[in-house]
């Protein structure tokens, strides 16, 4: 309801209206200009600029924790259903927040997934990425340790399972968790290098995002048959990706020395 004279009170809403901004340094004034027959009605309204920038921020806060409790809500979903159990209303109800609100932040279920999707793909990336503390040898240790986080990633987080290499998995949403396995296989490639000298070979970053997909493809097939991954299928991994990697690798790599850190003397 407008405000400003009595008159514009009592105007109703189907009459044309039309509504005019003046700027001051501090205040905005608002002018509505309502046409109820021939007669012209005008209603001034000052609003202080501030308060305007305090409400856009207070809807963009809002705005940010909706959609918190939107991924939140399907993440709960997903650890009791099946990815394509789970519709946009479902995720609303279960997170409080009204349907059409969820529609205004995603254009449907996949669109949230999408969103979901891209947390989980950090939260691999950052748990692959912390460093070594587990006793190594070899370099195909290394690909061990990579490749056994994962494991214990996926089988403890069944949205992220669902999502990264679930047969449900809808192929848009495989083929941007591609892109993700291609830092993925980046990542690979860094922490042998900080554990071994590595030699330099032609296409590296390729190589190791096909290795990367050798272990999705046996932890895939994992989930197919028995809804996670087993140790069978773990070791499976690592023996098709370390076979793989061998093909470019020596047996034997030099060991990096640590910079900073004193020899021993003989």
């Amino acid at each position: 309801m407008l405000r400003g004279t009595r008159s514009a009170r009592l105007v109703p809403s189907c009459h044309k209206l039309d509504w005019r901004c003046h700027w001051a340094l501090d205040r905005i004034q608002v002018e509505y200009r309502i046409r109820p027959g021939r007669r012209l009605i005008v209603a001034k309204r000052s609003v202080p600029v501030a308060l305007l920038k305090t409400r856009k921020s207070t809807l963009r806060v809002r705005g940010i924790a909706r959609r918190e409790l939107l991924l939140s809500a399907a993440r709960a979903l997903l650890e009791e259903h099946e990815l394509d159990e789970i519709s946009l209303g479902d995720v609303a109800a279960r997170a409080g927040v009204p349907k059409g609100s969820a529609y205004h932040f995603y254009d449907d279920i996949k669109d949230l997934y999408a969103a979901l999707l891209a947390v989980t793909e950090e939260e691999t990336l950052r748990n692959q990425g912390l460093p070594i503390s587990e006793p190594v040898r070899e370099w195909p240790d290394v690909i061990r340790i990579l490749i056994r986080r994962g494991v214990a990633l996926y089988n403890s987080d069944r949205p992220a399972c669902q999502l990264q290499i679930g047969p449900k998995t809808p192929p848009e949403l495989k083929l941007r968790d591609r892109r993700s396995d291609f830092a993925l296989g980046g990542i690979y490639q860094q922490q042998l290098r900080a554990c071994f000298e590595l030699p330099d070979f032609p296409d590296a970053p390729q190589v190791f995002f096909r290795a990367v997909e050798i272990a999705d493809l046996m932890f895939g097939l994992s989930v197919l048959e028995t809804g996670k991954i087993t140790g069978e299928m773990c070791a499976e991994a690592e023996r098709a990706v370390i076979a793989y990697l061998g093909t470019y690798l020596p047996e034997k790599l030099p060991r990096r020395r640590r910079v900073g850190v004193a020899q021993r003397p003989r």
